[in-house]
C-alpha cells in the first residue's frame, strides 16, 4: 500500500493527541517547570553545553572518536 502524502494518518494523530495530552497533565507540567528550573543553573547550563558540543562533533561518519579507548571521562 502506497502513502499519499496529505492524507490522514490516524497512527500519527493518535500519538500527538497523547502527547499532547502527556503535555497537558498536570504532574508533566511540574516535571518540566523542575527542568527548567535546573536547566537555569550555572553549573548545568555548562554541562548542556558539553553534551551539545559532544553530540554536534559526533557527526554521522565520525569513525576518528575511537582513540580515547572509552565512553569519554564523565565520571559517572
Amino acid at each position: 500500500m502506497m502513502k499519499v502524502p496529505g492524507r490522514y494518518n490516524p497512527v500519527m494523530a493518535n500519538f500527538t493527541q497523547r502527547v499532547s495530552e502527556m503535555l497537558h497533565n498536570p504532574k508533566a507540567q511540574e516535571m518540566i517547570n523542575k527542568v527548567k528550573s535546573q536547566a537555569t543553573k550555572p553549573e548545568h547550563k555548562a554541562k548542556i553545553t558539553q553534551l551539545k558540543d559532544k553530540l554536534r562533533n559526533r557527526g554521522p561518519s565520525s569513525s576518528s572518536g575511537s582513540s580515547s579507548g572509552g565512553h569519554g571521562g564523565s565520571g559517572y
